[in-house]
């Protein structure tokens, strides 16, 4: 009885392509978070620059959330989360098109975890 109330929300088309899309975006996040910080391993060596770049994704969002709190409520969430899932694309594809030309470095992965991080907290 309890799962029946707790899955109804599944019965709409709209949710149900909300859920599935936002599900395949954080499996996705979770892949590019587990990559960029085993590339920075195999480049440094060091755990305390891997520790910095797992700082730096974290750090905007802490900052962020609570003021992007208020402005997604006046913002259109559509449009919003086709411009948030945009940028982390444009992102994810940077870093690959850089590390499979050879060219990627430590600092180049800081920059693009700090731009992805504020997309996360909206």
């Amino acid at each position: 009885m309890y799962l029946k109330a707790l899955l109804r929300s599944l019965s709409h088309r709209n949710f149900r392509l909300f859920f599935l899309g936002q599900g395949i975006s954080l499996i996705g996040t979770w892949m590019q978070q587990i990559g960029m910080s085993w590339v920075v391993f195999q480049l440094t060596g060091s755990s305390f620059q891997l520790g910095l770049v797992l700082f730096c994704g974290q750090l905007p969002a802490l900052f962020l959330s609570p003021l992007a709190g208020v402005l997604v409520d006046r913002w259109n969430r559509r449009r919003l989360l086709l411009l948030t899932q945009s940028i982390a694309m444009i992102q994810a594809f940077g870093l690959a098109v850089l590390d499979m030309s050879g060219t990627i470095a430590v600092w180049q992965i800081l920059l693009a975890d700090w731009v992805r991080s504020p997309t996360t907290a909206l």
